[in-house]
């Protein structure tokens, strides 16, 4: 009996569990705007070029995020506020799922889940100020991480998924130095704080039935309950950057931004509606589990062509195949291991700036948006694929100390297979089933951000 307990709670637990390194990830089609689970929407002027030359130009507060060294184009004290509203819509136009032959191979009956995307809003403040000729301090407080995503509680893929919810908070003061005229170099240390919310459905009835409890009622689909994991932490990271011009209207610019390793624990495995016969098998337990928010390379290029016209460009890469594993801790019980085989991804964008008047800024830009997912390991959580941003904005300047910028981006995402296969009894997938599926997805989203310069 013992050993049977053993064994079916962690198939329970395997069934429900959805973060680690990374991982509140393997779910979501979080309303982010990025591949995977970075929020790369924390300025309307980057917004309104896809981000194209974020790394290199330094006319913004916001720019810091993106490089630290661009703070010492930002003569005084600046300040910015932006707020950003990302809406994501994602459903599935066929999904079928049966359960693992060893459990009978019936259908498992269900919606389509319905639009799992979600709207939201992203908030972040950027200061600024010069302290010495040479020397420039700054603070960012934004939301660089995260993720939303809901969908039908009757939905057939609800065994791997239902609600989904990540969160980041960064505090970020930073530092810039200008060596020479034409060369800076900047540095942010990062204070991150995370929580996360993850739940599904368990079905207790295939766990039953597994275990030879059939004859009481226990049967696969015939007694559904709900899981939900909580945790939050606080950990640090890094941030360097560099800006050079080695002529005049040539801006180039460089940045690294280091991991962040998180250890999410707290009250975090919850079990709903557990048969009185399994309940003793799936208390509450408290637990941990590693989020990484992965380290990152950009390089940038701001490339005045006339009076009116500047060229933009940027690309990154970020380190996703971090992400190999979800590993969660239970406490009184083995690690849950799922593989997740992220892979790393690239970020390419171009567009353009016109000054149409003295006061009046117009942008465009168009990116190309890799994702870390494959069709093998992808799960409904983040139907995520390779995806295509347009963009437009503007800035105007309202007085010389005061400008309102806008921006708007509109993601066309490739069609997102779900393709996963419950396997034998000691498959961490053996009690969610078999699910198929393709997503198809888009994003809009609209920001809006002020700047003082006093």
């Amino acid at each position: 009996m013992k050993g049977w307990k053993s064994r079916h709670c962690r198939l329970g637990i395997a069934t429900t569990v959805v973060l680690a390194g990374g991982a509140l990830t393997d779910g979501l089609v979080r309303p982010a705007a990025a591949s995977g689970y970075f929020l790369r929407d924390q300025s309307a002027i980057g917004q309104g070029s896809s981000f194209a030359g974020s790394t290199a130009r330094a006319d913004d507060p916001s720019m810091q995020f993106y490089n630290p060294a661009s703070m010492v184009r930002l003569p005084g004290f600046q300040t910015t506020i932006v707020g950003t509203v990302i809406d994501l819509d994602s459903s599935a136009n066929s999904v079928t799922g049966s359960r693992a032959a060893a459990l009978g191979g019936s259908v498992i009956t269900g919606t389509n889940g319905g639009n799992i995307g979600a709207t939201a809003f992203v908030p972040a403040t950027y200061i600024t100020a010069q302290v010495a000729p040479q020397w420039w301090v700054g603070l960012s407080v934004n939301a660089p991480w995260g993720l939303v995503t809901k969908s039908d509680v009757g939905g057939v893929a609800r065994y791997y998924a239902q609600t989904t919810s990540l969160a980041t908070y960064n505090f970020s003061p930073s530092v810039a130095w200008q060596v020479t005229p034409t060369f800076s170099l900047g540095a942010a240390l990062q204070v991150q704080y995370a929580t996360a919310h993850l739940s599904s459905a368990v079905d207790f009835g295939a766990i039953g039935a597994a275990a030879g409890l059939g004859r009481y009622g226990l049967l696969p689909g015939r007694a559904d309950g709900r899981a939900t994991v909580r945790g939050d932490d606080v950990a640090l990271g890094w941030q360097i950057g560099a800006l050079w011009e080695p002529w005049q209207g040539t801006r180039l610019g460089v940045a690294f931004r280091s991991a962040v390793f998180q250890e999410l624990s707290g009250n975090y495995v919850q079990y709903d509606n557990v048969p009185a016969l399994l309940a003793r098998a799936f208390p509450q337990a408290a637990g941990r589990t590693k989020l990484t928010t992965p380290e990152s390379v950009s390089i940038g290029l701001s490339q005045r062509l006339s009076e009116r016209w500047t060229l933009l460009a940027d690309a990154s890469w970020t380190n996703w195949s971090r992400f190999r594993e979800l590993r969660v801790q239970i406490d009184g019980s083995p690690d849950n291991v799922t593989p997740e085989r992220w892979r790393d991804t690239a970020f390419a964008a171009i567009g353009a700036e016109y000054q149409a008047t003295d006061r009046l800024r117009l942008r465009t830009g168009f990116a190309y948006d890799m994702t870390p997912t494959s069709t093998e390991t992808r799960t409904p959580r983040i139907p995520d694929n390779d995806r295509y941003w347009l963009s437009v904005g503007a800035s105007y300047r309202i007085t010389d100390k005061l400008e309102v910028s806008a921006g708007y981006s509109h993601i066309f995402a490739r069609d997102a297979r779900v393709s996963l296969r419950a396997g034998g009894p000691t498959s961490p997938d053996f009690l969610r089933g078999n699910l198929d599926a393709v997503y198809r997805g888009s994003v809009d989203v609209f920001a809006l951000q002020l700047r003082l310069a006093l």
